[in-house]
């Protein structure tokens, strides 16, 4: 398979656990930001994620793995390949002068992480750096929630009687050995401190190699959206993000029964691509891969949206809605078991953390004091980012001093092998990427 001519001398690899082309997720976000950064600086940006097929949900999600790759250069999708051709073309590239610097895994979900190991064990003395996007390290259900309701982020809960107990040894078997493989060459990369101190007490082992580069940094200060909200006028109050139960969809639509059958004075919305409509709540459809990496900040900001729930029942490692919300200055409602975003809003005093469900349904209808709690924030506190710039200290944990020697000879696959390729090749192209075009 001839790889087109490129640029670049040197290049990063990049793995990854989801089509970030076409994908919305925050992981996504962050791979393509990193693609930006590194092509900004004439690195290229050379990467692989899985093409599987999942079913089902919670304990019974299962992903089968098809053994091939989506291969991207810059951004640009190249085409579906085996594990063996994309090593062809890494050694094709390496004849061509192009050298790899080093190793970026921003995820190993839905792939088969032996393979990828085998993969990665051809691409030596370069830095390997893993990202922190999850706790998939640490089981197989990368929220830490015991049978999907229960936050165990604290390991304070023991895993008996979880549905996802039965898969976490496999699974921890797995990650390990891939760990080990590259341990004299890793560096961990949590994006907040919160996600730090959780992680290293799952691998104490690799508390040294590990650090923090957030994924953002802020610029100026934007001073719209801070008008308090007359008595009369209704409350705009959003749901910010995916229509998960672990995002507390399912506790914002309690909310919003509640309080509209109280007759409270309020308007409530959501910002997201999710399919759900729910009487009372007015749709605003935000999706970054096709209207850009700011489109929740533009559309909290055009909306004039007072506050947003931002209530997960699961420990976010980051949560680019935290932040996004907060340059719209829209004061947050957080969930205690929310990880990330109330270690955040409650540091910066950028909204209110509750402790339980019900203490957030009977703050709500408080009407009174909620116009209260948040027009004095809105008049008091201090105005958020004008924007929120992608941070590139990631390029510091590579240097082009540093070169891949690729241990790999190329080989031919199958004739079957490139009949299930070229058909998954025309099925990504024609039933996924072609729909976000």
């Amino acid at each position: 398979m001839k790889i087109p001519e490129c640029k670049f001398t040197n290049y990063i690899f990049v793995v990854t656990g989801m089509s970030y082309i076409i994908d919305s997720s925050g992981t996504s976000k962050v791979v393509k930001a990193h693609e930006d950064i590194f092509c900004a600086n004439g690195i290229g940006y050379i990467t692989i994620f899985p093409i599987s097929r999942s079913r089902g949900e919670g304990a019974n999600w299962h992903c089968t793995t098809t053994g091939c790759y989506g291969f991207t250069i810059d951004g640009q999708f190249i085409s579906v390949m085996t594990a063996k051709e994309v090593l062809n073309s890494i050694s094709e590239l390496d004849r061509a002068g192009k050298n790899c610097i080093g190793v970026l895994v921003h995820h190993i979900i839905r792939t088969d992480i032996a393979e990828v190991e085998w993969i990665l064990e051809k691409i030596k003395d370069v830095p390997v750096v893993y990202y922190l996007h999850d706790f998939y390290t640490c089981c197989i259900n990368p929220n830490l929630m015991k049978n999907d309701n229960q936050s165990c982020i604290d390991r304070d809960i023991p895993c008996e009687g979880c549905y996802y107990f039965g898969k976490k040894a496999e699974h921890l078997e797995k990650v390990r050995h891939f760990l080990r493989a590259f341990e004299n060459r890793i560096t961990f990369v949590a994006p907040a401190e919160y996600t730090k101190k959780h992680w290293i007490a799952f691998y104490p082992e690799y508390a040294d190699k590990t650090i923090v580069i957030s994924h953002q940094k802020a610029i100026g200060e934007y001073s719209g959206n801070k008008e308090t909200a007359l008595n009369e006028e209704p409350l705009r109050l959003g749901f910010v993000g995916a229509q998960k139960q672990i995002k507390g969809w399912d506790i914002f639509k309690k909310v919003v029964a509640a309080a509209e059958d109280a007759g409270c004075n309020y308007d409530f919305y959501y910002f997201g691509n999710g399919s759900e409509k729910v009487d009372g709540v007015t749709a605003v459809n935000v999706d970054i891969a096709t209207q850009g990496k700011d489109a929740m900040i533009k559309n909290l900001k055009e909306k004039r949206i007072s506050a947003v729930f931002l209530v997960c029942v699961c420990g976010e490692t980051y949560s680019y809605t935290t932040y996004e919300s907060h340059a719209a200055n829209c004061y947050i409602f957080a969930m205690k078991s929310g990880g990330n975003i109330p270690y955040t809003v409650e540091k910066n005093h950028w909204g209110h953390v509750f402790s339980t469900e019900e203490e957030l349904v009977k703050g709500i209808l408080d009407e009174k004091t909620l116009r209260e709690e948040i027009n004095t924030w809105k008049k008091n506190a201090a105005p958020g980012a004008a924007a929120y710039m992608d941070n590139d200290d990631i390029l510091k944990q590579f240097s082009d001093k540093r070169k891949a020697v690729v241990d790999w000879k190329s080989e031919q696959i199958s004739l079957e092998q490139r009949l299930k390729r070229a058909a998954l090749n025309v099925i990504f192209k024609e039933l996924r990427l072609k729909n976000k075009q």
